[in-house]
């Protein structure tokens, strides 16, 4: 942004007038740290409200046996052997965490975990701040951090998403770090380091964070550039140093992964890594859902599946901004690439210098646009299995508000002519959203715009409440209605939660000395959930529902006791 020049007092030369650039880059820090502020208060104290996710019964098993792994000097093999299938093909750093803060008795495990994952979520989001400033300006890191939280399916999800979540926080201070870094010319030692710390964790995360080592050698690739461009042959020495710290930082990234993730440590490192790459990218499991209205299969998602779940999940300004955003950029590549196709017909070779030094330049936006994009680019190509919404690419969603970001930007020059209306339209609209995703509270990751119909219209057409967090919802609307008949006092009832696998695990979630069943011919209460639908061809009664919006997302049905028999 280039600053304004004032007349000066006599020397001859003009001053910037720092005063206003200052004043607005101090007032959107003090609202960036008033929005984070407000966002711990409400989601620690909400934390509690959230029950277990189908997949937090297995990481809440795993956490304290990988901990176990390195507190018994690596005898302890239980993380191996009685660990749910595959787990530790996951890096367990978050979960190992969450296991030391829950042996604390700071609260409940289950409020524990979810205020954990939520601080680290949160956490993640508020990298898009600095990330927004340096590649599209100021005010883009307000507003990017502002579209995130208003996104309910993201809000939602950084409660109780136990792998997604930390994975969002390791790759978007990863790409912070990796922007930082390429900014320079030749990065400094520092910047390497903490480079090859943040990719590491994103490694030690999930198998898909090596594609931060594509952002960061691309991005070197383009510091590399501008050195011979700018120095030629004399640059040798400082193309060196960038080959260097590049490798410094993929080498420190590894070794990283390899101390948090037990896995690796357990065979050849790479061999391990391949293994569960290898598990994951094709991942057979393979069941029928519904997306947009259409019977889909996991296993053979059409190439749109992943547009089409951001296109009905994220918030209709979201949604109109990051198209803006994308029609900027492609805007400003489809200029290059013109610049580029003149310069070679008019000078040949020799007249792309000055294209190719504007390439170099950007390279920082570039590195943002691929981390937005790639990732979905990749899942695409490789027809990867896909399913419960986008919960696998959360980590894109905070670079998108980026690109969203740069869309409201170009707006500005328009808006700033009648600024009103759009200022009073964009008021009603984050007014519309907060106040839907306080009566969804604590299913606001259902939450879907206008074009999917809403949740009322999207009911049935959409893989929904996947989590299956209205169970525990409807565990505690049990709760009442048994404390207010006052029945069960000698003799507690037995009640089967429908969880897929999960049922005999479910007891972690009561607040009462009830009994988990898993024999439905056994069960006083069933309570059956959108995709568990476990009453289904069965005499029991349905006594309460949970719903939002007129549609039901856990019933509690009443059999044998719970009728009164």
């Amino acid at each position: 942004m280039a600053l304004e020049q004032v007349d000066d007092d006599g020397s001859g030369f003009a001053r910037p007038k720092l005063g206003l650039a200052f004043a607005a880059r101090h007032a959107e820090t003090l609202l960036v740290l008033l929005v984070l502020g407000v966002a711990v208060v409400i989601g620690l104290a909400t934390a509690a409200d959230y029950g277990l996710s189908t997949d937090e019964f297995n990481t809440d098993d795993y956490g304290p046996k990988a901990l176990a792994w390195y507190t018994s000097a690596f005898a302890d093999r239980s993380q191996f052997e009685t660990v749910e299938e595959y787990l530790w093909m996951y890096g367990p750093w978050f979960q190992m965490l969450v296991a030391a803060v829950q042996s604390l008795e700071l609260a409940s495990p289950i409020t524990v975990r979810h205020a954990m994952t939520f601080l680290f979520g949160l956490a993640g989001l508020a990298a898009v701040v600095p990330l927004a400033r340096l590649t599209v300006g100021y005010w883009a890191g307000l507003t990017a951090l502002i579209l995130c939280l208003l996104t309910g399916y993201l809000y939602g999800n950084l409660f109780f998403a136990p792998i997604d979540v930390p994975f969002l926080f390791a790759m978007s201070w990863s790409t912070l770090s990796i922007v930082l870094m390429v900014r320079q010319e030749v990065p400094s030692w520092r910047l390497t380091l903490v480079t090859g710390l943040a990719t590491g964790l994103a490694i030690a995360t999930r198998t898909g964070g090596v594609i931060t080592h594509a952002y960061l050698i691309g991005g070197m690739s383009l510091c590399a550039l501008e050195v011979l461009l700018r120095h030629g042959r004399a640059g040798y020495g400082q193309l060196r140093q960038i080959a260097l710290r590049t490798l410094l930082a993929i080498l420190v990234a590894w070794l990283t992964a390899i101390a948090l993730w037990p896995w690796l440590q357990i065979g050849h490192p790479l061999r391990q890594f391949l293994e569960a790459y290898r598990h994951f990218a094709p991942l057979d499991t393979s069941f029928e859902f519904q997306n947009w209205g259409q019977r889909t299969f996991t296993d053979k998602p059409p190439a749109w599946y992943i547009p089409g779940q951001l296109a009905a999940r994220l918030p209709e300004g979201f949604l109109a901004l990051l198209l803006l955003g994308i029609a900027v950029w492609i805007g400003a590549a489809g200029s290059w690439a013109r610049a580029a196709l003149s310069a070679l017909r008019r000078s040949g070779v020799v007249g792309l210098r000055p294209v190719a030094a504007e390439l170099a330049g950007s390279r920082a936006v570039l590195v943002v646009s691929v981390a937005a994009f790639g990732p979905i680019v990749v899942l695409i190509l490789q027809g990867s299995t896909l399913y419960d919404g986008v919960r696998h690419i959360l980590f894109v969603i905070p670079m998108l508000a980026i690109v969203a970001a740069r869309g409201l930007t170009s707006l500005l020059p328009f808006l700033r002519r009648l600024p009103i209306v759009p200022a009073a339209l964009g008021v009603a609209h984050v007014a519309v959203i907060v106040v839907t995703l306080v009566i969804l509270h604590p299913l606001e990751y259902i939450a879907m715009n206008s074009l999917a119909g809403g949740v009322a219209g999207a009911y049935g057409r959409f893989d929904l409440d996947y989590w299956s967090m209205a169970a525990p919802e409807a565990l505690r609307r049990l709760e009442g209605r048994i404390d207010a008949e006052g029945r069960f006092a000698g003799d507690p009832p037995r009640v089967l939660v429908c969880l897929g696998w999960r049922e005999q695990l479910a007891g972690m979630m009561f607040r009462r000395n009830w009994i988990a069943e898993t024999d439905l011919r056994k069960a006083d209460y069933l309570i059956a959930t959108e995709r568990w639908p476990c009453a289904k061809g069965t005499s029991a009664v349905l006594v309460d529902e949970v719903t939002r919006f007129g549609r039901s997302f856990a019933q509690i049905y009443a059999t044998r006791r719970g009728l009164g028999d």
